[in-house]
């Protein structure tokens, strides 16, 4: 993998929480390479101690002569990451790829910072840096759970392939990060007084009644909102994903997560029929591997969505129909053959899934411009995902077939149904 780390953390999550201290004092880990952005992370660190907190600084340069002293040198970052920085050194005269070079440095701070989390040193973590200390910041940061404050001073913005779903903050930096000058002193001050104020936030309640994630999108989002109040009076804490779910599945490994109703799992097009989002080909396995029961709902399949102008279409989608959702984002009519090959994703992850799946399929329109007199109907070509899912599916994932559009009430309380009596029969077969 290019950007980020391969070492995720397994610990389980206190909703809001994380390893936070009662009061006093907090640790701030402080991360960039000290031969370029050691002055940023000196003049950092020394507001963050002003402000009454303690500081680790982790030196993840390579070339030159850092600018201060580290607390935990390259030297220690190298070794963790697999190799020693003479060898990196050796390598780095001998090509101008660098990115391998980096990718031990990003494994190495990434197994480093969790070193200290595990050691309950980490309160919060900030990194400043331009390209390269960008993805190294980041890959540590994401090796972090949910609720640890992440704050990453960029140069500029970083694409999703980099920054992921993790609740981490890009602050940007008005100029280059060479040296210290009264332009950019004050976003590092900012920046350190920011840090500052997320770790002293207190961990949140604990998690009392099951949790639910569900996915959701505008298109399907008066259904959800349904779903949301009648898991409530069911005794169901819910939270919603818009759009992509790596924080969820991330919830879910962490041990968070209940149980998942994935009703609006659109972004299975962007990963297998767009193929705009490789790294994400684990989709849909997480609640699979932990036993967890998981609803799947076709909700929002009936389109692909491509941020672009009209205008700006690739060819192969010309003759499409289409629905403008905003002036850059440009729906696109899902054929038979795509919405085909989806169901054989849903139908081969459902099936080796450890805990109890089902499918509940709505026979009048997966979302709101997919139903009768609007843009987007199509039942004949949604049925065509029905026969690839029966025809993959293991006899032991259940398809319900609802006479019904997926906003429509009785769908919605038909879904929550099967959710409700999945899970009931796991926590029977549990105790």
């Amino acid at each position: 993998m290019i950007y980020g780390s391969e070492v995720r953390s397994n610990k389980g999550l206190e909703i809001g929480g994380g390893a936070m201290k009662g009061g006093g004092s907090r640790t701030i880990i402080l991360l960039g390479t000290l031969d370029t952005k050691g002055l940023a992370i000196g003049y950092v660190r020394e507001k963050i101690r002003a402000q009454g907190h303690e500081t680790i600084v982790i030196d993840a340069g390579i070339l030159d002569k850092p600018e201060i002293k580290a607390d935990i040198s390259r030297e220690e970052v190298a070794q963790a990451g697999g190799t020693s920085l003479e060898e990196l050194l050796i390598r780095a005269q001998k090509t101008s790829d660098r990115m391998p070079i980096i990718q031990v440095m990003i494994e190495g701070a990434a197994r480093t910072v969790q070193k200290l989390y595990d050691q309950g040193k980490v309160d919060g973590l900030l990194s400043v840096g331009g390209s390269m200390g960008t993805a190294i910041g980041v890959g540590a940061m994401k090796n972090l759970p949910l609720g640890i404050p992440k704050l990453m001073v960029a140069t500029h913005f970083y694409p999703q392939a980099l920054v992921g779903e993790s609740d981490l903050t890009i602050m940007q930096c008005p100029a280059d990060i060479m040296g210290l000058n009264p332009v950019i002193n004050l976003t590092f001050a900012q920046a350190a007084s920011a840090i500052c104020a997320m770790a002293e936030v207190k961990a949140g309640e604990k998690k009392i009644r099951p949790l639910v994630a569900m996915t959701g999108l505008g298109v399907t989002t008066p259904a959800v909102m349904k779903l949301q109040k009648l898991f409530e009076t069911m005794g169901y804490d819910n939270v919603v994903f818009h759009g992509n779910s790596e924080v969820m599945d991330q919830l879910v490994e962490d041990g968070v997560i209940d149980g998942i109703l994935d009703f609006s799992p659109q972004e299975l097009l962007r990963i297998f029929v767009v193929k705009e989002w490789p790294w994400r080909k684990s989709r849909l396995e997480s609640a699979g591997r932990k036993g967890l029961p998981q609803v799947i709902v076709p909700g929002s399949l009936d389109m692909i969505v491509l941020r672009v102008a009209k205008d700006n279409l690739p060819a192969a989608y010309k003759n499409r129909k289409i629905y403008m959702h905003g002036p850059f984002i440009t729906a696109l009519r899902t054929n038979a053959e795509e919405l085909s090959q989806v169901a054989e994703v849903i139908a081969d992850k459902a099936s080796r899934a450890s805990g109890p799946q089902a499918v509940v399929f709505p026979l009048r329109g997966f979302s709101a411009i997919d139903k009768e007199g609007f843009t987007f109907y199509d039942p004949e070509t949604n049925r065509s995902f029905l026969r690839a899912l029966k025809e993959k599916l293991k006899r032991e994932v259940e398809i319900i077939e609802v006479d019904a559009h997926i906003l429509d009430d009785d769908f919605v309380k038909e879904v929550a149904r099967v959710y409700d009596k999945m899970a009931k029969r796991a926590i029977i077969r549990q105790g």
